[in-house]
């Protein structure tokens, strides 16, 4: 009961806090178990908040020990079915690592029919790149099939998470499920040789997650990738009339710079100046790389200038009932982030979670305050309780058409006019979509 409803709630913050949540599913997704979800880890707990809610059955995770902390927080996490796992920094210096209690526990849950989630990586970072795949995953799977003579039927189905930014509010999240590995398709490996079965279950995890991801080999391909993202994507999608596949579009981006960077380096080195002087103009700018072209039609240029001054004088006040409204439980998860931890992997996950408390209940507070000091009709009261979040949403939208205004400002020289800089990031842009067309056909045609 408390699952369900925790779960619904988190379906709708999860809305609220991401612009978009784009789901495919290769697969409709088991109902049951015995079921294995594994899922690379760039988010902290936001990863198993998303991975949940996608399933109809409850499901059980795999936990790092050192958050099982007192009485009352292990009884919590007994409810949710969570299993601690001990790594190095869980035990005291030169104490053993013994995690056979998890093991045993992690088989009992799944002779159960259950579903269990974990993260093979073992550990969590803001960076497009597959760590290191542990066993453990393979080993739970394998020896519960084996001390059921590999009749009880265990399932792994790999998830692939991405990001447009992991720690920012109304960013964008892709889920790609992929299809179910049957772990009776190694039993003769493991018979033979356990460890190479192990490895060979372990390998094919990592194969499945690598392709419902985006990775790049090191921080200098990364940094490129979202540079050639932010300023191509937009154009590759128009050029291919592709919007549905946003993310394979973004994962062949990801791959190719892999494969310039090696197969042409030269070429390589050549497109990353460009870019990189590219992204540095936009950021000048305050734009995109679609809104770059100042206007030719002067009419049209002084009328979007006049409609737009327009609303936002009009706009303003009903911007600033909504700041006062809503800044301080807008702000206040950010700030308690900040406080809890330096780690920036886990500012989103703590903000969403903070937020699902904050607003409801300063919104709560707020409508008992009103109610309290004015003595209105209920439909004003009802009206003034439905402004809150109505009057929150207005605020971002706002913010974010001030912004393109001042851009729009920048690009048609109304103030600090830059005219050589706006030319050479037109000529810069131009040539960079000619060279990354056909950076794009050399790749194609590779195979």
């Amino acid at each position: 009961m408390i699952y369900n409803f925790l779960k619904i709630v988190v379906k709708v913050a999860l809305r609220i806090f991401f612009r978009k949540v784009s789901i495919h599913k290769a697969i409709e997704l088991p109902t049951a178990g015995p079921l294995i979800i594994v899922g690379n880890h760039p988010n902290t707990f936001m990863d198993p908040l998303i991975l949940a809610t996608l399933f109809k059955q409850r499901v059980g995770f795999l936990g790092n020990a050192s958050i099982f902390v007192n009485p009352v927080v292990n009884a919590i996490f007994a409810y949710f079915r969570v299993i601690p796992v001990y790594r190095d920094k869980d035990v005291a210096p030169g104490e053993k690592i013994d995690n056979e209690k998890t093991f045993r526990d992690c088989y009992k849950f799944l002779k159960g029919n259950n579903s269990l989630m974990l993260f093979p990586e073992g550990t969590s970072y803001h960076e497009l790149k597959l760590r290191k795949i542990k066993t453990g995953g393979a080993r739970i799977a394998l020896s519960v099939e084996q001390k059921n003579g590999f009749d009880l039927g265990v399932k792994i189905i790999p998830i692939g998470l991405y990001y447009s930014n992991p720690s920012k509010f109304r960013s964008k999240i892709y889920v790609n499920t992929g299809d179910l590995i049957d772990v009776r398709d190694f039993k003769e490996a493991y018979e033979k040789d356990e460890i190479a079965g192990v490895q060979a279950l372990t390998q094919k995890i990592r194969e499945s997650l690598e392709s419902l991801t985006i990775t790049t080999e090191d921080k200098e391909q990364e940094d490129l990738f979202f540079k050639v993202k932010r300023i191509y994507k937009h154009q590759l999608v128009k050029k291919l009339n592709s919007k549905e596949q946003e993310f394979e579009l973004t994962k062949e981006i990801a791959n190719a710079i892999q494969y310039f960077k090696v197969t042409f380096p030269n070429k390589f080195d050549a497109i990353k100046e460009k870019v990189d002087r590219c992204s540095q103009l936009l950021d000048e700018f305050q734009t995109t790389a679609k809104r770059t072209r100042p206007l030719q039609s002067r009419l049209k240029k002084f009328g979007i200038l006049l409609s737009g001054s327009f609303y936002l004088i009009a706009g303003f006040p009903i911007y600033l009932y909504g700041l006062i409204q809503n800044l301080l439980p807008f702000r206040a998860p950010y700030w308690l982030a900040k406080k809890f931890t330096k780690e920036v992997e886990y500012y989103a996950p703590i903000m969403m979670s903070l937020g699902i408390v904050i607003f409801p209940a300063y919104y709560t507070l707020s409508f008992y305050l009103f109610d309290t000091n004015f003595s209105v009709d209920p439909v004003i009261l009802s009206l003034y309780f439905a402004s809150l979040p109505l009057s929150g949403y207005y605020v971002l939208h706002y913010y974010n058409f001030f912004r393109s205004g001042l851009s729009f400002l920048k690009i048609h020289n109304f103030i600090d006019p830059k005219k050589d800089l706006l030319k050479e990031l037109e000529e810069l842009k131009v040539s960079i979509f000619e060279e990354l067309d056909q950076a794009r056909d050399i790749y194609l045609k590779r195979l």
